[in-house]
C-alpha cells in the first residue's frame, strides 16, 4: 500500500511539473530555462478506493493579442509653383522677374491657363499691374508727314502698305516682341533691326516708319500722331492711346502682390512719367511797331497780334518772345515802311501777356533806338510783370548772366548775345544793352553752367540775310557754339525761315532762323512765313523738337499755315538744310 501510494504521489506531482512548463511557454513575456522539461508519465493502475478530492482541470491561459503596428502614412508630395512668362514684357522687366521667381523657387512654364502666377499683357482675375510701356511712331525728321491713323499702323505691322506709301516697319527686337502682344504676329513688312541701325534706316528709307519706346525718341526722329493725339502732350489719354503694352501678373494675388513689390524696387513700371516732361516754346523776332502798332491802333486791342496763336504758345511750359524794341511812354505808331527807329507802346505788353511770356531775349540790335532810358524803363517794365530776361541788361555783366529754370525737374540755362551789332548797342560796365558775342567768353559761359544744368540754350542776334541757307558767318559761329557744349542753338535775327541742322551725335540742334513773330513785313511771302521750334525735355535731355509753321496776316498778327502753306514752308526750310 505504501508502495502504490508513493507511486501515486509521484504520477501527481509529473503532471503538475507538465502543467506549470506549459503555462510558462505561453506566457508572453516568460523566459525558459534553456533544458527541455521531460515529462514523466506513470504506469497505468487501477483505481485506488480513495475518498480524495479529484484535481480541477487546469484552466488555459488568456491569449495576449499583439497590440496592432500603424501603417505609415504616404509622404506628400511637394506642391510645385509654376510661373508663365510672356516675352512680350519688356527684357529688364523679365530679368528682375526671372531673378525673383528663382529665388522662390518657382518653375517656368509656358501654359497660362495652369500656370500659378502668369505675366504677359492680358489681365486675368485679380491682375497686378506690374509695367506700362508706351510706345511712339517716328518719321525721320525732315518728313512732310504729321500723322497716321491706328487702324493703317496696325494694318502695316500686318503686312499691309499704306495708301500713301508707307511699306515697312522699323522695330527693335524688343519693340517687336512687345506688339507681337498686342497685335499678333508682325507680317512681312516689319523689320527687325539693331537700335543703332534704326535711326540710319529710317533717314534712308523714306517708305519706313519706325515703332519706338516713348523714351527712345530722339531729336533725329519727328514723333508723328496717331489718331490725332500726340504722345508728347502731358494730357495725353493713355486709356485711348493705341501704342500702350501693360503688363499684368494674374492668378495667386499674393504671388502677384509679392512680384510687385519686389519689382518696384529694380525696375520702373513706366517709360513715360508726363511730370518729367517739359515743352518749351521759341519764337523769332518781335518788334510790334510801325504798320503792326497802326494795325493794333486801328482795331483798340493791344493782344491783337497774340490773337490767332496765344493757345498753342501759352499751353507751353515756357514760352519765350525775343522783343527786339524798348517800351516807351513817349511811342507813336507811325506806319513808316522803312522806319529804323523802333519802340512799342506799353499797352502792347497785353500781346506779350497773351502769349503766355515766361523768359525775354533781349539780344536785339533796336533796344536803344531811343537812347537808354526807354531801354531802362522796358527792363524795369519786365521786373514789374515778373519776366526774367537774359541776352541783355544795365550791365555787361548783368547782360552775360545765364537765366536759370527748373521746370518739371529739367534744368535749362539760357544764354544769349548780339554778334551783329551796331556796337553802340552792346552792353558794358557803365551802359546798358545786349551781351556782345566773343567765342572763348561763350565757350566759357557754356563751360561754366554745363555742370550743373541739363540743357544749354543759346540764342544770336547774328548777321542778317533773306535767304533760307544760313550765312557762312552764322555757321560757323552756331557750330562753334554748339561743339562747345550747348545743346539748343537758335537765330532770332532772321526776318524769314532758315536751315536747320544738328550735332554728330544728333543730341544737339541749330536753328538758324525763325521768321517774324510780332513784325509788319509782308512784301514776299518767305518774310510772311514763320517758325515757331516746340522743343520737348525729357528726364535732362532733348527728346524732340517740333517745327510749328505760320503766316502773317495785317501786318501784325501770325496765323497757323495751312496743310498746304506748311508744306511749302516746310520744303523750303529742309531743302536748305541738306535734308535729302
Amino acid at each position: 500500500m505504501k508502495s502504490s501510494r508513493h507511486q501515486l504521489l509521484f504520477g501527481l506531482l509529473a503532471v503538475g511539473l507538465l502543467a506549470l512548463g506549459v503555462v510558462l511557454i505561453r506566457t508572453p513575456g516568460a523566459r525558459l530555462a534553456a533544458a527541455p522539461v521531460t515529462p514523466v508519465v506513470s504506469q497505468p493502475t487501477a483505481a485506488p478506493a480513495s475518498t480524495a478530492t479529484p484535481l480541477p482541470p487546469t484552466a488555459a491561459p488568456p491569449t495576449s493579442t499583439p497590440a496592432p503596428t500603424s501603417t505609415p502614412s504616404p509622404t506628400p508630395t511637394p506642391t510645385v509653383i509654376t510661373l508663365a512668362l510672356d516675352l512680350s514684357a519688356p527684357a529688364g522687366l523679365r530679368a528682375v522677374i526671372a531673378d525673383w521667381a528663382a529665388a522662390q523657387g518657382m518653375v517656368l512654364v509656358t501654359d497660362t491657363v495652369t500656370a500659378t502666377l502668369s505675366v504677359g499683357p492680358r489681365a486675368g482675375d485679380q491682375a497686378v499691374l506690374l509695367a506700362e510701356q508706351v510706345y511712339a511712331a517716328a518719321d525721320w525728321f525732315a518728313t512732310l508727314r504729321s500723322g497716321i491713323s491706328s487702324a493703317a499702323l496696325q494694318a502695316l505691322w500686318q503686312g499691309q502698305p499704306t495708301d500713301d506709301g508707307l511699306q515697312v516697319l522699323l522695330v527693335s527686337e524688343e519693340t517687336a516682341a512687345a506688339l507681337t502682344g498686342l497685335w499678333g504676329t508682325p507680317g512681312s513688312t516689319v523689320a527687325v533691326v539693331t537700335p543703332a541701325d534704326l535711326l540710319t534706316r529710317l533717314w534712308k528709307e523714306k517708305s519706313a516708319l519706325a515703332l519706338v519706346p516713348f523714351d527712345a525718341l530722339m531729336p533725329q526722329m519727328t514723333n508723328l500722331l496717331i489718331d490725332d493725339m500726340n504722345v508728347l502732350a502731358r494730357d495725353l489719354p493713355l486709356d485711348h492711346y493705341p501704342l500702350v503694352v501693360r503688363t499684368w501678373a494674374s492668378g495667386d494675388a499674393a504671388l502677384a502682390q509679392a512680384l510687385a513689390q519686389a519689382m518696384q524696387a529694380d525696375l520702373p513700371l513706366r517709360n513715360r512719367h508726363p511730370e518729367h516732361l517739359t515743352s518749351l516754346v521759341m519764337t523769332g523776332v518781335t518788334a510790334m511797331a510801325r504798320n503792326t502798332a497802326y494795325a493794333i491802333e486801328q482795331r483798340g486791342d493791344p493782344a491783337f497780334p497774340a490773337r490767332q496763336i496765344a493757345e498753342v504758345l501759352s499751353a507751353a511750359d515756357i514760352t519765350h518772345i525775343s522783343n527786339e524794341i524798348p517800351f516807351y511812354v513817349g511811342c507813336e505808331a507811325r506806319p513808316i515802311r522803312n522806319l529804323l527807329v523802333l519802340c512799342s507802346k506799353p499797352a502792347y505788353m497785353a500781346a506779350i501777356k497773351l502769349v503766355g511770356t515766361d523768359i525775354i531775349g533781349l539780344t536785339g540790335n533796336h533796344m536803344l533806338d531811343y537812347d537808354i532810358e526807354p531801354f531802362l524803363y522796358t527792363l524795369d517794365l519786365y521786373d514789374q510783370e515778373g519776366l526774367p530776361y537774359y541776352g541783355g541788361g544795365r550791365t555787361d555783366v548783368e547782360a552775360s548772366r545765364p537765366l536759370t529754370i527748373t521746370d518739371h525737374g529739367n534744368k535749362l540755362a539760357f544764354l544769349g548775345a548780339n554778334s551783329f551789332g551796331p556796337e553802340w548797342n552792346w552792353a558794358d560796365s557803365k551802359s546798358p544793352g545786349a551781351r556782345r558775342y566773343d567765342p572763348a567768353a561763350m565757350a566759357q559761359s557754356i563751360r561754366d553752367i554745363r555742370a550743373w544744368t541739363d540743357i544749354v540754350l543759346v540764342e544770336y542776334q547774328a548777321e542778317e540775310t533773306y535767304e533760307y541757307e544760313p550765312s557762312f558767318n552764322n555757321q560757323a559761329q552756331f557750330r562753334a557754339t554748339l561743339a562747345a557744349g550747348a545743346d539748343i542753338v537758335t537765330g532770332v535775327q532772321a526776318h524769314q525761315p532758315q536751315a536747320v541742322e544738328f550735332s554728330q551725335d544728333g543730341r544737339g540742334i541749330i536753328l538758324y532762323g525763325l521768321g517774324n513773330l510780332f513784325f509788319d513785313q509782308m512784301f514776299a511771302e518767305n518774310v510772311r512765313q514763320g517758325l515757331i521750334p516746340r522743343h520737348t525735355i525729357y528726364e535732362g535731355r532733348l527728346l524732340q523738337t517740333e517745327l510749328l509753321t505760320t503766316i502773317l496776316e495785317d501786318y501784325a498778327q501770325p496765323r497757323w499755315a495751312t496743310a498746304a502753306e506748311r508744306e511749302r514752308i516746310l520744303k523750303l526750310v529742309f531743302g536748305a538744310s541738306g535734308f535729302k
